[in-house]
This record gives structure tokens, C-alpha cells and sequence, in this order.
């Protein structure tokens, strides 16, 4: 009996894992659910589970309370290296670390080029004037490949992300493109994903809310790296958008209208995400 296109998306979205997803408690933007209604969402869904991103805050304390509290659903804390954490600060990072952080992202809404284009200000940058990464890169990335950490480029801009990312890869260090297609050429995530950086396709950017590009659009981009190399995520959990779990089950539909087999976004939902958090 052929299988139905409905319980195709529900057999790829039983058992995926989201990489990217965000909840309350949060200090500047209304979300969705609370961090404990997202776990509850996510297990009745049949997820495997997702990591718990914040902006401002490491969220390793938070992940290791919902892993107690919703079992059947497996939560990954993480650190972004924004200046609530006191930017590129190695101590932090550390301290996540030896706690059981699955990720850590490169300065988000505290990067340069963020701040520039959304904020006209200053913020972080990882390179120095001429095109080198800047010193505590090193100490950064030497705790990220210690702790086998998942390496995020966050909102660096595509240069530093280029750079970043050919760094890492030369210590093997596990690393995703942080929702590439926000301003990352597609020629640039190519270029990423040969260096065998995984590059993030994020839901949120075919939502209303933040609507910049259709599902055609990221569609036809993935297909120049391949779905060997690309994830997709939400970055869900605002308040006005669809909530995570749902989000992701939209998403996995979107890729099979777009002509993906089952298997192909299986591999971008299941596979790429659990081979980098290091599950069977």
C-alpha cells in the first residue's frame, strides 16, 4: 500500500530532533510556550528532542531540570556568546561546558554585523582588520573541541562566518551555519558545506512574521550542498509565529512538496542532527 503524504510527514517528524528553538523565560522577546510547555509539545509530537537556544542566557540548568521533569523527550542546553555572558568569554563557556552543553553559538544579536544593520551600532567581531581570526578564538574553539561541543556561527557576517568555519573544520570541530539563508550567499554555504560545515535551513524564515524567502527558494539552495549537508530547524518559540513542533512538522512537509524524498529530509531532520549531538 503506498504510504499517504500525511503519514509520510508524521512518520519523518515522529523521532527528529530541532536544533534550534527558543521559550521562555526571556528578558526582551514574547514566546510561545515556557520552556516546560515546549518540552511537554515536543514529546507529544513524538520528537526525539531539541536544543534550547537563548540569546541571553546560558540554558544547560534549564535542559537538566525539563530532562527530569518531561522524560521522554531528550533536551540539549546551550550558551550563545552574547555580552549577557560576557561576550567571547572563555570562562563561560567553559563553565557550560562541564555541565553537558551539546552547543555553543558565536555572539548572536551582540555580533557586528547584527548590531550594524539592525541596531546601527557596534558589536562583536571575530576578526582582526586584516582578515584573521582574533586571539581568543583559539582558547574558544580549544574548549569547544575538548567537550566535543556543536559549533554555531550565529550572526557573524558572511566573511567571518567563512573564515570561522574554515578554522574549525581544520580541528574536526562539529559545526552548523546558523540559519544561512538570513544573508549567507548560497555560494558562500557551498563553500562551508565543502569544508563539511553542516548548513542550518531555518522554518522561520518562510513565516509571516519574518517571511524573507519562500520554501522554493531554500529548496533550490540546499540542492547546491546537498541534503547530506544541511539541517533544517525552526528557530521557532516567538509568539506570533507557529509553535516549535508544529513549525517543524510544516517544514518537513514544505521539503517533500519541494520534491525531496523521504529519505533526503529524514536525513536533514534525524540523521545530520543526531550523528552531531553524538546519538545512536
Amino acid at each position: 500500500m503506498v504510504e499517504d503524504f500525511n503519514s509520510t510527514i508524521n512518520r519523518i517528524w515522529h523521532g527528529s530532533i530541532d536544533v534550534h528553538v527558543h521559550a521562555s523565560p526571556d528578558p526582551v522577546a514574547s514566546r510561545r510556550f515556557d520552556a516546560v510547555e515546549l518540552a511537554e509539545a515536543a514529546r507529544a509530537a513524538g520528537m526525539r528532542g531539541f536544543i534550547f537556544k537563548s540569546h541571553e542566557y546560558p540554558t544547560v540548568p534549564v535542559a537538566y531540570v525539563l530532562n527530569k521533569m518531561v522524560p521522554g523527550i531528550d533536551v540539549f542546553g546551550s550558551i550563545a556568546l552574547d555580552y549577557e555572558v560576557g561576550g567571547l568569554n572563555p570562562a563561560a563557556l567553559e563553565a557550560s561546558a562541564k555541565m553537558g552543553a551539546r552547543k555553543v553559538w558565536m555572539p548572536t544579536f551582540s555580533a557586528d554585523h547584527w548590531s550594524r544593520t539592525r541596531n546601527n551600532r557596534p558589536g562583536i567581531r571575530v576578526l582582526n582588520d586584516d582578515g584573521t581570526l582574533i586571539d581568543v578564538i583559539d582558547d574558544l574553539l580549544s574548549i569547544i573541541q575538548q567537550f566535543d561541543m556543536i559549533l554555531g556561527t550565529g550572526h557573524l557576517s558572511t566573511e567571518e562566518q567563512l573564515a570561522l568555519v574554515k578554522e574549525a573544520r581544520r580541528r574536526r570541530i562539529k559545526t552548523v551555519v546558523t540559519h544561512a539563508d538570513f544573508w549567507i550567499p548560497a555560494e558562500a554555504q557551498k563553500q562551508m558545506a565543502e569544508m563539511g560545515a553542516f548548513i542550518e535551513h531555518a522554518y522561520i524564515i518562510c513565516t509571516p512574521g519574518h517571511g524573507t524567502a519562500t520554501a522554493a527558494e531554500i529548496a533550490a539552495t540546499i540542492r547546491t550542498h546537498g541534503p547530506q549537508q544541511s539541517i533544517l530547524s525552526t528557530d521557532l518559540g516567538q509568539a506570533f509565529n507557529p509553535a516549535p513542533a508544529e513549525g517543524f512538522r510544516m517544514w518537513i512537509a514544505a521539503m517533500l512538496r519541494e520534491d525531496f524524498t523521504p529519505r533526503e529530509v529524514e536525513v536533514m531532520v534525524k540523521d545530520n542532527p543526531a550523528g552531531l549531538l553524538g546519538l545512536a
